[in-house]
């Protein structure tokens, strides 16, 4: 008779915690990135500035088509991109291929129609290739590599974009 009472008493108490955990889930301010109501699937009305390099113009097209883009009175997009490369082992052994990372960095801001800057920041994103004694198939790997780390960062750009303009 106890334990049927005891039983009672722990299913309510579950019950209230459950109604209560519900009643203040609709109380968060937080928004999902994902999702049907999320804001990644509404278009973003902005545009893009002139790409200066192909680097540029990659993430540029990446983020068209995820975020879409429009003219007139939106907000403006400028990306400056930079790319490094460096070793990522010792070359004081001879070996006939070598581990090397490309770095593709960017300088982002998003200005508003009226010249008001919603942010302005900076990322970097990285990809590593292998080089060989092949000068043709080294080039050809470092610019993959680039072309990888450019997509990468497009995607951490997005996010940034979507986070400046829902405030």
């Amino acid at each position: 008779m106890w334990s049927s009472d005891t039983r009672r008493i722990r299913g309510l108490g579950w019950s209230v915690v459950l109604v209560a955990a519900l009643a203040l889930g609709g109380c968060t301010g937080l928004r999902p990135v994902y999702g049907d109501n999320g804001i990644a699937a509404q278009r973003v009305e902005v545009q893009y500035a002139k790409p200066n390099s192909r680097l540029e113009q990659v993430i540029y097209q990446e983020l068209a088509l995820k975020l879409g883009k429009s003219t007139g009175e939106v907000p403006v997009v400028a990306i400056a991109v930079s790319q490094s490369s460096r070793n990522l082992t010792s070359n004081s052994v001879t070996r006939p291929h070598d581990q090397r990372q490309v770095t593709v960095s960017a300088l982002i801001t998003v200005t508003s129609p009226a010249g008001d800057v919603l942010f302005s920041g900076s990322r970097s994103q990285t990809a590593d290739y292998t080089t060989s004694a092949q000068a043709g198939a080294n080039e050809q790997a470092a610019q993959t590599a680039a072309l990888q780390a450019a997509k990468l960062l497009a995607d951490t750009v997005r996010l940034q974009i979507l986070a400046a303009l829902a405030n």
